[in-house]
């Protein structure tokens, strides 16, 4: 699997597959040997991340059932009550790439497949005139970034 998975990673710039970086062996001193897997992380950002949900596809059993839900609690497909908008060429590339990277573990023999999503709400004040976005989001141009006018007539957008 491993030469088709580097393959795909290498193809697919914009996959969803989780990125492996590495897989080590240690021996320390007391003699136990144990493995461990370098991942990436796609939390892995200045922003701080409001909401994360894991998502599969399905209903049964896919909400949480924690009394008290944090930042830190990973909510479900039902849990999940938003609707959004995509420019039209953004859904086309999203929903190829979750078409391609299925295929792919389709082909691997693995079915199992969660989209996991993560949303940083920003505070109102950031809007407003004089305002400015972290750097990283405005060097990536897949971002569309509204004006500020359009920004502050969308209150429903976002969360005080």
């Amino acid at each position: 699997m491993l030469r088709d998975y580097y393959r795909h990673v290498h193809t697919y710039d914009n996959t969803l597959v989780t990125k492996f970086f590495g897989l080590h062996r240690v021996k320390p001193s007391s003699g136990q040997k144990f493995r461990f897997v370098v991942m990436g992380n796609m939390f892995c950002t200045e922003l701080r991340i409001h909401q994360r949900f894991d998502l599969k596809g399905s209903s049964l059993g896919r909400s949480t059932d924690k009394v008290k839900i944090d930042e830190n609690t990973t909510l479900k497909d039902l849990d999940l009550n938003y609707s959004f908008y995509l420019e039209p060429s953004w859904r086309d590339a999203l929903l190829k790439q979750i078409e391609i990277d299925s295929e792919f573990l389709k082909n691997q023999g693995i079915m199992d497949y969660s989209l996991l999503l993560g949303f940083h709400y920003r505070a109102r004040q950031s809007l407003v005139r004089g305002g400015s976005l972290p750097e990283t989001i405005l060097q990536d141009n897949k971002l569309a970034v509204l004006s500020e006018q359009d920004a502050m007539e969308d209150d429903s957008a976002y969360n005080d």
